[in-house]
């Protein structure tokens, strides 16, 4: 469930973007932008739900759209309106229930967000509250875990240094997960204190495989259409050719009509 995200991502807040450093998010936030106006988007206001600590919101203001942002941590959006400037663009809100603070031409819900929606009930949800945050011809573009990633990245160990961090993720997710299924992992955190021991934190990952089939249907019921279905290549690169094994990421564009 999303309240499973908030806890996950309220501890992991101050260390996220660390933990991320790697993440091309301006390159593919342009990339994303430039797709949906390959496919008729127009006006200039913008919605990132799932914001997190802004990193995906910063390169839409970037691009002169004029933004807002959300998530449901508080404390992801604490980061954010500090690095967006101001508290107004900026709030707390579950996705499945956005308030009324539209209508906006494009809402971007990146960084495999809606993984953490964890039935098809609640896939169709979220997206009809943003549907309904959408004006007429308006976009919206996601992004979505391929089964690929959680076979490979959900079920295998790592480690990631950044400076005096460790971040050590356990993969707890079969290597033969099947499509739809939940999938875990736990990320432990170790940053070392000036004293030289260590504070020690975990962060609980439970995510769903959406399906293409899946997300199509989603889509549908929300009544949006799907425009585009492109894969994501590393350096934030989209790939015209989507494949739910080899690529990490597919991305989505639909349009209210």
């Amino acid at each position: 469930m999303p309240s499973d995200a908030r806890s996950a991502y309220d501890v992991l807040a101050p260390y996220y973007d660390r933990f991320t450093d790697g993440y091309a998010h301006e390159a593919l936030v342009a990339a994303l932008a430039a797709l949906a106006r390959d496919h008729g988007l127009s006006g200039d206001r913008a919605l990132d739900v799932a914001c997190g600590t802004g990193k995906s919101t910063e390169p839409l203001a970037g691009l002169g759209y004029d933004v807002s942002a959300c998530d449901i941590s508080p404390e992801m959006v604490r980061r954010a309106r500090q690095r967006l400037g101001g508290d107004g663009c900026a709030f707390v809100a579950d996705m499945r229930a956005l308030p009324d603070v539209g209508p906006f031409d494009l809402i971007t819900c990146l960084d495999d967000s809606v993984n953490y929606l964890l039935s098809a009930g609640d896939l169709r949800r979220s997206l009809r509250s943003m549907a309904a945050r959408l004006r007429p011809g308006g976009h919206i573009v996601f992004d979505a875990n391929t089964l690929g990633t959680y076979r490979r990245g959900f079920s295998t160990d790592f480690v990631v240094e950044s400076g005096t961090t460790l971040f050590c993720w356990r993969g707890q997710t079969s290597p033969d997960a099947s499509a739809d299924s939940l999938c875990d992992a736990t990320l432990e955190v170790f940053d070392r204190r000036e004293d030289g021991a260590f504070d020690r934190l975990t962060s609980t990952h439970r995510q769903r495989h959406h399906s293409a089939r899946a997300v199509q249907d989603a889509i549908a019921a929300a009544g949006l259409r799907l425009r585009a279905t492109r894969g994501v290549l590393p350096g934030g690169v989209l790939s015209g050719t989507p494949d739910d094994d080899e690529q990490p990421k597919l991305v989505y564009l639909a349009e209210r009509p």
